[in-house]
């Protein structure tokens, strides 16, 4: 598998049911405050994502001296959700473990950002944007949730969880760019989305697909 194909892991087809799990993980190990937590966390890494997006493809606005014309949801889920997941199983080990494990999905985080993402979904600087996001998300919520107590997740509730995530990663891998692309040409009155920023050099354009 070349790392254009593994880039596709990071999308909300595999990414977005990992995280329900990560919720239903929560609320069966007894602790409602946590998924709370998690739910707000997600919900607002999705606000942030959504709304750079819709910018973008309504209204052609983005950061032109970063050259980012939005903020990648590949690498943010995979900076946020990742760890996450790593944290919670390495819970089950010995809790100790869950500060080592979260970094260790943090470093495979960036380098997905940075390897797979960029420059085959988005250039680097959106990638990088997006992991920062998922970075500065998923260690907000370890730290918020760190003093909590998480009691172990119900065997059958941790098989079914893993299970789930893997049947996911084997599927057809969707995006959200569509849905997007009609909310912001909605809002803004335009003939259609922006697909590429202006400012964007021929060359670089050529190399990526429009950004998910």
């Amino acid at each position: 598998m070349t790392l254009a194909h593994l880039a596709q892991y990071g999308g909300i087809t595999v990414m977005l049911p990992a995280a329900i799990v990560v919720g239903i993980w929560l609320y069966v190990s007894g602790s409602k405050r946590s998924a709370l937590i998690w739910l707000a966390t997600m919900l607002s890494v999705y606000v942030i994502v959504g709304i750079s997006k819709i910018l973008f493809k309504g209204w052609g606005i983005g950061l032109h001296s970063l050259n980012i014309s939005v903020i990648s949801g590949h690498a943010m889920h995979t900076c946020l959700v990742l760890p996450v997941v790593l944290s919670l199983l390495a819970r089950q080990i010995d809790p100790r473990l869950r500060w080592p494990a979260a970094g260790v999905g943090l470093i495979f985080g960036w380098w997905f950002a940075t390897y797979c993402v960029a420059p085959f979904v988005h250039p680097l600087q959106e990638a990088v944007a997006g992991a920062l996001l998922g970075t500065v998300a998923a260690i907000s919520f370890l730290y918020s949730v760190d003093g909590l107590e998480i009691r172990k997740i119900p065997l059958a509730a941790l098989v079914l969880g893993i299970s789930f995530m893997a049947f996911n990663a084997t599927t057809t891998k969707y995006t959200a760019e569509s849905v997007l692309n009609r909310i912001a040409v909605t809002l803004s009155g335009g003939d259609r989305a922006f697909k590429q920023p202006e400012w964007r050099t021929p060359q670089v354009q050529l190399q990526l697909k429009p950004p998910s």
